[in-house]
């Protein structure tokens, strides 16, 4: 008979207890690292990529997008993202389409939008707009661009071309409207090349296609012919150039600057001041209001309205009550 010491008897099965929680515990861990697994594996999302494909997008029966592309790498049926991305998406109510390209796309079904990022281009029959970032959201007929924003289109009733260059811009090709902001320049060339055009800049350009209107505003800057004009906003109505309506309005610390060619006098600069001026496009006259003051030459004119009469000397004071001050300025001797 073999007697152990109690010491002893009580160690061992203290470290037999102690293996065998270590060995359970393994095996629990492991099989919770297995199920985690594959859990992971069912949730993980499922990529399949595609080369030179076209691909077709239909909402109740109608084909509501269509593209071709070099390369597709779609996530089940919610996004597709598309290399060098060529398509046309169809605007079913107004039976418009807008074709667009770009170096890469992003089509969110589920929330009906499109991302076109590097050298984005999207045109529709009226106009063209070019970006480095493009976004439609559909539903809302909302497009949105930033940098190197590039616009160009035809006025509806007049013909005129517009084009506009800006940091940023929101449309609404449907209803054929336009915000432009920072830096915002540009050129309206009319439809008759000898009518001329008229270049501008400005903080922010609000463009309407159906109504041929124009809104500027922030540091306006628009030059015409022989005059330069500036002020703190601007209207211009596109479609009276030729007829006797308001062809743009200013307002705001209005400022204008016209060189004249005298055949007796040789070059003068003519300037003037005032709160508020009217442009008559068929009239070619300038109707200054609003504390308004004309400097030609040496001569002062101060009344409470002034016409001005482009590329001639006349000056005209309509308001007989007009309180009209003439000067000579003061010759150096």
């Amino acid at each position: 008979m073999i007697i152990r010491n109690p010491r002893s008897t009580i160690i061992i099965a203290a470290y037999l207890a102690l293996n065998a929680f270590i060995v359970t515990l393994a095996f629990t861990v492991k099989s919770d690292l297995e199920q985690t697994a594959g859990a992971a594996g069912e949730v993980a999302p499922e990529y399949t990529l595609i080369e030179n494909l076209d691909y077709f997008h239909l909402k109740d029966g109608l084909p509501l997008m269509s593209l071709s592309a070099i390369k597709m790498r779609s996530q089940g049926e919610e996004i597709a993202e598309f290399d060098q991305p060529v398509g046309i998406y169809n605007q079913q109510q107004k039976n418009i389409p807008l074709k667009y390209q770009a170096l890469e796309g992003i089509y969110k079904k589920t929330k009906d939008s499109l991302l076109l990022l590097g050298e984005v281009k999207v045109k529709s029959d009226e106009a063209t707009y070019e970006a480095d970032k493009v976004k439609y959201l559909f539903k809302k007929d909302l497009l949105t661009a930033s940098g190197n924003v590039h616009f160009t289109g035809f006025d509806l009733k007049t013909g005129d071309e517009l084009k506009i260059n800006s940091e940023s811009m929101k449309a609404r090709p449907k209803l054929k409207t336009s915000t432009f902001t920072g830096s915002v320049n540009g050129v309206m060339q009319r439809k008759r090349r000898y009518e001329g055009a008229m270049t501008f800049t400005s903080q922010q350009l609000d463009l309407d296609g159906v109504q041929s209107f124009a809104h500027l505003e922030g540091n306006v800057f628009m030059k015409r012919d022989t005059y330069r004009l500036t002020a703190g906003k601007a209207d211009i109505y596109l479609e009276n150039f030729n007829k006797s309506l308001k062809y743009f309005v200013m307002n705001d610390d209005v400022k204008m600057t016209e060189t004249l060619n005298n055949p007796q006098t040789g070059m003068t600069e003519r300037k003037a001041f005032a709160e508020r001026l009217e442009g008559f496009g068929r009239e070619e006259k300038m109707i200054l209001s609003g504390a308004p003051r004309v400097e030609q030459g040496t001569d002062v004119i101060k009344g409470y309205r002034i016409t001005v009469r482009e590329n001639s000397d006349l000056i005209e004071v309509d308001d007989a009550m007009s309180d009209v001050q003439m000067k000579k300025k003061k010759l150096k001797e």
